[in-house]
């Protein structure tokens, strides 16, 4: 095979669930890159909070555990400037590297074709001046998601990658997947499908030797709508109103993958990695989601207001930074004792950095109309709650420390192997050329 390499990010995939739909003659693209290789286990760390995708994808790039890298919130590899990663490092070697959202990792190449970030990492975009506008538009669109709000700079820019990038043959697909946006996870399977061509395009006019694309709509519509899909066989379902039963949004986007898997296989001598991080499981019962509408205002209505910055990051999540501990700390208090008043569960986890909170809405019942959260050692009050959050999803499946690793050639790998291995395993592959 030639020296070129594309490593696919398939985030949190569960390949049981693939073995099932292609027991169905559904995936052949899958079922022809399953029977190419040996399925290799990677195994991660042993606390469930540290399971989560910005971590582990972290220990990918890095080849280091989370208790040597330390990297906890997406968007701290930022700061983490001494933490080397594949990227550069295969730069270093003499290879061109290109990547298309590479989840949690830091830009530091010097001479990428193309680098663009995930859309909660603030990091330098290389490339045209119209893949910067691109990523401006992503990360609006997907952090305003909740909310359902895009702006229209947002909407031509990614209209204009449509017509840039889309290749002529798949454009009625996206017409369905756009009459569908309504139906759930469609609109993160467009997002997916965009982020693909866009890489396919990039690739096969630069050919670096090694790229990575990471794919994220897979693990959201497992973590919200898991109960529907026809492999999973528990006795959970969830309600009417949030995805009908009999529809399925986890093999829509696992047809979208097997697309791109086919697209990948048909270049020739293209050397292909599949990596999945993690996996999900099923959750054992129903948890609601939320994202606060306006950060900034409900902060300011609790007396917070000597921050500096609040960064709203992925679903739930945001953080605020501030330009001293103790102000740091007040807040964090503050946060960390509110309550709703109608069933005493907790609203926010927050995480205290000394000058910065990452903060998770942690609240888990359906919210009710007139919803009061309060802290009583703060004589701190704030009504109709349920107004100030947009309602996100409801969670399904929950972290798995198990991922998995597949190519379409052979790895030379044991069959279990630790995911802080998976960096110098890829890269012995890009170097042998």
């Amino acid at each position: 095979m030639s020296g070129k390499t594309v490593l696919i990010g398939l985030n949190e995939i569960n390949f049981d669930f693939l073995d099932y739909y292609i027991s169905k003659g559904e995936l052949q693209n899958f079922k022809t890159l399953f029977a190419q290789s040996q399925r290799i286990e990677t195994t991660s760390e042993s606390e469930y909070h540290l399971l989560e995708p910005w971590i582990q994808w972290v220990t990918v790039h890095t080849g280091l555990s989370y208790d040597e890298h330390k990297v906890y919130r997406l968007g701290d590899i930022v700061e983490n400037s001494e933490l080397s990663q594949i990227f550069e490092e295969l730069e270093a070697e003499g290879k061109k590297v290109a990547a298309i959202s590479p989840f949690n990792a830091a830009n530091k190449l010097k001479n990428s074709s193309f680098f663009i970030p995930d859309p909660w990492t603030k990091t330098k975009v290389t490339g045209s001046s119209f893949s910067k506008k691109l990523y401006q538009a992503i990360h609006q669109a997907v952090n305003d998601n909740a909310q359902e709000k895009i702006s229209l700079t947002s909407i031509v820019t990614l209209l204009q990658a449509f017509l840039l990038y889309v290749p002529v043959s798949s454009w009625m697909g996206y017409v369905k997947n756009i009459l569908d946006r309504k139906k759930p996870g469609t609109k993160a399977i467009i997002l997916d499908k965009l982020l693909a061509d866009v890489f396919l395009k990039l690739w096969k006019k630069h050919k670096p030797d090694f790229a990575n694309l990471f794919l994220n709509s897979g693990a959201h519509i497992q973590h919200h709508y898991m109960f529907n899909s026809a492999a999973y066989t528990g006795p959970l379902s969830n309600p009417e109103w949030y995805c009908p039963s009999g529809y399925d949004p986890f093999i829509k986007v696992m047809k979208v993958y097997d697309k791109i898997i086919g697209r990948l296989l048909s270049i020739k001598d293209l050397r292909i990695i599949v990596a999945t991080g993690l996996h999900q499981h099923p959750h054992e019962h129903l948890t609601y989601y939320y994202r606060l509408k306006d950060h900034k205002a409900f902060i300011q209505e609790l007396g917070i207001d000597n921050f500096t910055d609040i960064q709203p990051r992925m679903s739930r999540d945001f953080l605020i930074q501030f330009s001293d501990k103790t102000a740091t700390a007040l807040a964090a208090e503050k946060l960390s004792a509110l309550i709703c008043a109608q069933d005493s569960e907790p609203i926010f986890d927050v995480d205290n950095r000394g000058d910065s909170l990452f903060i998770e809405l942690v609240y888990p019942n359906e919210a009710q109309e007139g919803m009061t959260i309060t802290s009583a050692q703060h004589n701190l009050t704030v009504s109709d709650f349920n107004d100030k959050m947009s309602f996100v999803a409801i969670k399904n499946g929950e972290h798995n420390g198990i991922g998995y690793l597949i190519s379409n050639m052979d790895l030379k790998s044991e069959q279990k192997i630790k995911l802080t291995q998976v960096k110098d395993l890829i890269k012995q592959v890009v170097l042998s050329s």
